[in-house]
């Protein structure tokens, strides 16, 4: 469901029903997992950026890569044995160095480690365009977002509430769920069924 939205928000999935409209001027960057695999495995964090600025320097590129965390010859390495949390670190370097106004994030701190999830979190707190965030990473939601939209039952609509009134919501829910089942669920007569053996 969430990500699905994500999908149909990037145009990586088409609709099946109903319009997409974007309002003229939207650029956007998409992140997602699977973007991992997009990466040239034999090319450095240099070379990528390379690719989508060739118009800057050597040295000003390397400072933008050092910001993510691609300081030094690490920006000289080839990405091929990077881990899951360092070729996230340089997909999501490439989408913003193009500046985007919307941004999509599904899951962003998946396979990130401590440093670089309050790295990109202090990132995402100042950028000035719009962002629709899928995460489970409660820490990142309560830092950078100021709307929570629920998606349920086909259905997206807006929470009124923090991070916190959702939580506790859904404990509440949940347990009225469980004691709803239990409520129906019929009693044993364990005096009959023993007499009935």
């Amino acid at each position: 469901g969430k990500s699905t939205l994500i999908k149909l928000l990037s145009g990586e999935l088409k609709a099946q029903g109903g319009d997409l409209t974007y309002s003229q001027g939207v650029k956007i960057g998409y992140f997602a997992q699977h973007q991992l695999e997009t990466l040239h495995p034999e090319e450095t964090p240099l070379q990528h950026m390379m690719q989508i600025a060739p118009d800057q320097t050597e040295q000003q590129l390397r400072d933008y890569l050092g910001s993510f965390g691609f300081q030094g010859d690490k920006a000289l390495e080839k990405v091929a044995p990077f881990s899951g949390g360092e070729k996230a670190r340089l997909v999501l370097a490439l989408i913003v160095w193009q500046k985007p106004n919307l941004l999509l994030l599904d899951e962003p701190t998946n396979h990130l480690d401590l440093d670089m999830r309050q790295a990109l979190t202090m990132a995402l707190q100042t950028f000035e365009g719009a962002m629709v965030i899928v995460s489970h990473d409660r820490y990142l939601l309560r830092a950078t977002t100021d709307d929570l939209y629920l998606v349920h039952d086909r259905q997206v609509a807006p929470f009124d509430g923090d991070l916190n009134d959702y939580y506790k919501g859904l404990t509440e829910q949940q347990k009225a769920e469980r004691k709803e089942a239990q409520a129906s669920q019929p009693v044993k007569d364990t005096a009959n069924s023993a007499a009935a053996k």
